[in-house]
């Protein structure tokens, strides 16, 4: 998610609580895509998301790696849970209860994301999950997705933008079958459905928006992810390979998004290369991206279903979330409105003015890092 996430990203969006608002309630500011790996770049675009990175956001900002008091740290680990929906979480208690934010019965609880601890490796999926509670006011929902009321969620964005976000929470010491154990494979569709077929030509009444490796070709300088960010399931039934038979039997949809625990960047802020920076390399930074379940690594927004999400055209939003290779376990996936900035963003933007970052809080552990 990473997931979406999912992306050693180029630079990264800021996300930046209004000054005078409450963290609870805040919008957050999400500049447009200006996707990359250029040091003026801050996203990359897997299928039909926009994938940012904080940390490289930070870095490139002059403030190293991410610390409580800078502001690109978003805090997914303090008292404003109530007020975010959650859509995947390993928290328990009332934390994995959307109630507090939507109408009861117009959104599903948070699924249990796994905990992988102990040296092995896991993976999740929505369909073989557990959701706390299910919306039994929402048309058609099941269990298989995280489904939620689109008026209830346009209510609660309450002029903002969708945007999701997603912590990378893995050890760096268990090892896997991935390049590092940092790493980690992420998958994301997310469904606009008109239940009612009134509102929608007859055979669209449906849409999906995906997040996934299919679309990761060589054009990364027009901002696409590469094909070394695509990780491609393996053939059905394949038993010797742990996440076989998790994607859908899809051919434009079947392959991972991978998600890098850390990248080099050069000191202009470009990303150089995907891991770590080569052993005595005396001029780049490794950029650590697995920031645990308490820091928000990635942001995930897609503008044509922001669109369709406000059209009125459809009443139920359903996300289909799929992780493998996790090593520690605890991953999450949320929802917050954004504010769009319609230009690149820039350096200069952080002028006085702008608060902390508190946002969405999740009561968890650390992640074990060696």
């Amino acid at each position: 998610m990473r997931f979406s996430s999912v992306c050693r990203a180029a630079t990264a969006a800021l996300f930046i609580i209004v000054a005078g608002s409450s963290a609870a309630l805040a919008d957050i500011l999400l500049p447009s895509g200006n996707c990359g790996l250029a040091p003026t770049n801050n996203c990359l675009v897997f299928d039909d998301f926009t994938v940012y990175s904080l940390a490289v956001l930070n870095q490139q900002a002059g403030y190293g790696p991410i610390s409580p008091s800078d502001p690109y740290n978003v805090d997914t680990n303090g008292n404003a849970l109530q007020n975010a929906i959650v859509v995947a979480t390993g928290v328990g208690g009332t934390a994995v209860n959307n109630t507090d934010v939507l109408p009861i019965g117009t959104v599903d609880d948070a699924y249990n994301t796994p905990n992988a601890q102990g040296g092995g490796t896991t993976n999740f999926q929505t369909s073989a999950g557990t959701a706390n509670t299910d919306g039994n006011l929402i048309v058609g929902n099941t269990t298989a997705t995280w489904d939620v009321n689109v008026s209830d969620l346009v209510n609660y964005l309450a002029g903002g933008n969708l945007a999701f976000f997603f912590n990378l929470n893995q050890t760096n010491s268990s090892n896997t079958y991935l390049n590092n154990p940092e790493d980690a494979l992420g998958w994301l569709a997310v469904t606009l459905t008109d239940t009612s077929g009134t509102h929608t030509p007859a055979g669209q009444h449906s849409i999906t928006f995906y997040l996934d490796g299919n679309a990761c070709d060589a054009n990364v300088l027009l901002g696409h992810c590469d094909p070394g960010q695509s990780y491609a399931q393996p053939a059905v039934g394949d038993p010797g390979n742990p996440e076989a038979n998790i994607l859908p039997n899809d051919p434009n949809h079947d392959e991972w998004a991978y998600i890098h625990g850390q990248v080099c960047m050069s000191p202009q802020g470009a990303i150089v290369g995907f891991g770590a920076c080569a052993q005595g390399d005396q001029t780049d930074t490794t950029v650590n991206q697995n920031l645990n379940e308490n820091t928000a690594a990635f942001a995930l927004y897609s503008d044509m279903l922001q669109q369709l999400l406000m059209s009125s055209n459809y009443d139920k939003m359903s996300v289909d979330l799929r992780m493998a290779a996790l090593t520690n376990g605890y991953e999450q996936l949320g929802i917050f409105s954004a504010l769009h900035i319609p230009e690149p963003l820039t350096i200069t933007l952080f002028g006085a003015g702008i608060a902390g970052l508190g946002l969405l809080g999740h009561r968890r552990r650390k992640a074990k890092k060696a």
